[in-house]
């Protein structure tokens, strides 16, 4: 399973909370998160892999941020996050992602500017994967009260440090739609995707279509929030351009994905996590046509 890409759904929309909801206080903030994991089916997205074989894990994150500034109109915020995971059996996925991102964001008129940046170095089973570098220039606005448009355009280039014929450059527009209520503390989405990636191996070229749509809403019971639900399901089509040699045909992938995620407060500071996520890979390259269950428990706090 490759966390590199883990969660990225939410993350516009956890961008846009944090624009809704800042209320100026430290500009440092820390989080982290300990748990254990469940995967039915050990894989490796960013390889092409997947094993039958079923492992428990020791998972930890690390995050601090640093909103470099902050002015009426302007925001910097400065992230390092430490991803970690420690398998009991099968150590040769233990996966460690370090990544260091910046997003920057101006308000111009009625319109919210975004610009952001990543790199990340993505070690599995304790030698180097692959590193990646991310940029992503944005434009919000909205469209009546509540209702909120992103359109984005994505670039990733990838290295592996020692299968050089999957180095590639990725190119993506998105467009996400979405709708807050209840305070802004909730909402609903739904999103489209064109990506192309051009990868050093031309068996590795491919175009593809997204469909994403999410629900985040919390549950309260006299007055007090009793939990938090979040909800995404993502549907992709992925054409390759070229023969695959081994398959003597061109690829053809397609993907359903669930993910259910309960957060359950226990004081303002930790909150006790439980995350599902099934996804269902359609293809004719035996290596990815799979399913898989990951079921997660963990405790996050803030500091």
């Amino acid at each position: 399973m490759d966390k590199a890409n883990s969660n990225t759904f939410f993350a516009g929309a956890v961008l846009l909370f944090s624009s809704l909801s800042y209320a100026g206080e430290s500009p440092l903030s820390l989080s982290a998160s300990i748990g254990v994991e469940y995967d039915d089916n050990l894989s490796v997205s960013a390889l092409d892999t997947t094993t039958g074989q079923s492992d428990e894990a020791i998972v930890l994150d690390f995050s601090a941020s640093y909103l470099a500034i902050e002015s009426e109109n302007t925001e910097l915020e400065l992230v390092y996050d430490l991803y970690q995971s420690k398998h009991d059996t099968f150590s040769d996925f233990d996966l460690q992602i370090h990544t260091l991102s910046a997003f920057g964001s101006w308000e111009v008129d009625d319109m919210d500017l975004g610009l952001y940046y990543s790199y990340s170095m993505v070690d599995l089973g304790n030698e180097a994967l692959y590193d990646s570098h991310s940029l992503t220039p944005s434009l919000g606005f909205a469209l009546a009260e509540g209702w909120y448009n992103r359109f984005s355009y994505g670039h990733v280039s990838k290295d592996f440090a020692s299968a050089s014929e999957r180095d590639a450059a990725q190119n993506s527009i998105s467009a996400d739609n979405y709708y807050f209520f209840m305070d802004n503390s909730a909402f609903v989405s739904l999103g489209a995707k064109l990506e192309l990636e051009d990868a050093e191996d031309n068996e590795l070229d491919y175009q593809a279509i997204y469909l994403k749509t999410a629900v985040s809403f919390p549950f309260y019971y006299n007055n007090e929030k009793l939990i938090d639900l979040k909800g995404r399901y993502e549907r992709y089509w992925r054409d390759y351009d070229n023969v695959t040699l081994s398959i003597g045909k061109k690829r053809d992938d397609n993907q359903d994905l669930i993910g259910l995620e309960l957060i359950k407060p226990i004081n303002e500071s930790f909150d006790v996590v439980l995350d599902y996520e099934y996804t269902n890979t359609r293809s004719n390259l035996p290596s990815v046509d799979a399913e898989e269950n990951v079921i997660t428990l963990r405790v996050t706090t803030d500091f």
